[in-house]
């Protein structure tokens, strides 16, 4: 397989179906360890605390040093996750899309924890219900349609 020069920029990225794939044993540890960590939180959130969207608490006042550390980690594992250029669509349930290219289009390649392998894609507006499965040229492996 030749190698590709991936810009700096994660979000300019484009992944293969293979370099998904390759990503998804760091991305399984982060992911289940984001979703376990969100659980807890919800279960311990503190009266009166209220944490945002960007996973940060939104009032001031004291807070638990263990609420506190797992809003920290959350807050770090998005950050890692996003700076390897996947998109985290719903921690909650684990589900990521990475950036592709395919019919001469840009596309997401979506992957969900518990499945083995990215298998699905979408378009950039449909979401997870336009998820089609990949054609098996692409399921196999082979580049992605650059669209040139």
């Amino acid at each position: 397989m030749k190698q590709r020069d991936v810009s700096r920029d994660p979000s300019r990225r484009h992944f293969t179906v293979v370099e998904a794939n390759q990503t998804l044993p760091r991305l399984v540890r982060l992911m289940h360890t984001l979703k376990h960590k969100l659980q807890w939180m919800s279960a311990h959130e503190p009266d009166g605390v209220r944490s945002g969207s960007e996973h940060n608490i939104v009032n001031e006042g004291p807070v638990d040093p263990d609420y506190f550390r797992s809003l920290v980690t959350v807050r770090h594992i998005v950050k890692d996750v996003e700076s390897m250029g996947v998109q985290i669509k719903d921690a909650k349930h684990g589900l990521v899309d990475f950036p592709s290219r395919l019919y001469g289009r840009d596309v997401l390649l979506c992957w969900k924890l518990g499945e083995s392998s990215v298998r699905f894609w979408h378009d950039c507006d449909s979401g997870y219900a336009g998820r089609q499965p990949l054609p098996e040229t692409e399921s196999k492996g082979s580049e992605p349609d650059e669209g040139n």
